[in-house]
């Protein structure tokens, strides 16, 4: 009888990718722009995840990790900047990919970002690593510039396996960056992903939440995917419908889910 369990291993892809988008300190990005959340954000895009949620805005960047380009933690931090002062933004983020990933280079760039000064920098995370190593959480708590979102992908193992393809067991590690991030008293909040699950699933998340950072529950995130035309083709192709998702003009959807 084959006990296997099912789906890859994040943090075996982490070791994966993390040699491609790696280089020393330096780290691919493919891009670097300003945003409108937050009320305006620098943003760098990172290249490569280490998870494949099937819902996932970014396309070909975490698919391929060798796209885009090698930036030191002193490049990204001028590109972040020029951002930031051309459209006076006091936020800054890497987003796109799993920031992460090559945590060397994010150290170094938060402290650039906390010499300066002006800056809160939002650290949006999938949180597997920072569950999976509490070490990563105690080098994040020496700045007081940063922010964690940390983005719960689904309301359990089983449904967390369907929509990323990962390991179910691998699911605890965004739970326990909760715990590691309330025990080094980092500052940040959970998002979490809707539409995926029926309310008790979505109830009991909120219970485990509680358990691990009883805080936390007052500062739930709803997060509501984007169909755009790359996603729904995923979703429609594994079989997978969201009962909530937004459009890519930004109406908001509330549908029977296919499953």
């Amino acid at each position: 009888m084959n006990t296997q369990e099912p789906g890859y291993d994040p943090i075996e892809l982490t070791h994966k990718i993390e040699r491609e988008v790696t280089r020393g300190n330096a780290r691919r990005y493919y891009r670097f722009r300003p945003a409108r959340f937050y009320g305006g954000i620098a943003t760098g895009d990172v290249v490569g995840c280490n998870l494949r949620c099937i819902f996932c805005w970014t396309g070909v960047p975490r698919d391929n990790p060798r796209v885009g380009n090698f930036y030191t933690p002193e490049e990204a931090w001028s590109k972040l900047k020029s951002i930031a002062e051309q459209h006076n933004y006091r936020f800054l983020r890497l987003s796109g990919g799993e920031p992460t990933i090559g945590f060397q280079h994010l150290i170094e760039l938060l402290e650039l970002v906390e010499s300066d000064g002006r800056y809160t920098f939002i650290l949006e995370t999938n949180g597997i690593l920072l569950g999976a190593y509490p070490e990563y959480v105690k080098k994040l708590a020496q700045f007081t510039c940063i922010h964690v979102r940390v983005s719960i992908k689904a309301c359990s193992e089983e449904v967390f396996y369907r929509i990323t393809g990962a390991k179910p067991s691998s699911f605890k590690y965004q739970l326990l960056a909760l715990k590691h991030l309330a025990d080094y008293g980092v500052s940040h909040h959970p998002s979490i992903v809707l539409g995926f699950g029926d309310e008790d699933c979505y109830r009991r998340l909120i219970e485990r939440i509680r358990e691990v950072d009883s805080n936390a529950v007052g500062h739930l995130e709803p997060e509501v995917i984007v169909l755009y035309p790359h996603v729904e083709r995923r979703l429609k192709a594994a079989g997978i419908w969201p009962s909530l998702a937004y459009t890519p003009s930004g109406k908001l959807l509330k549908m029977q889910r296919k499953s």
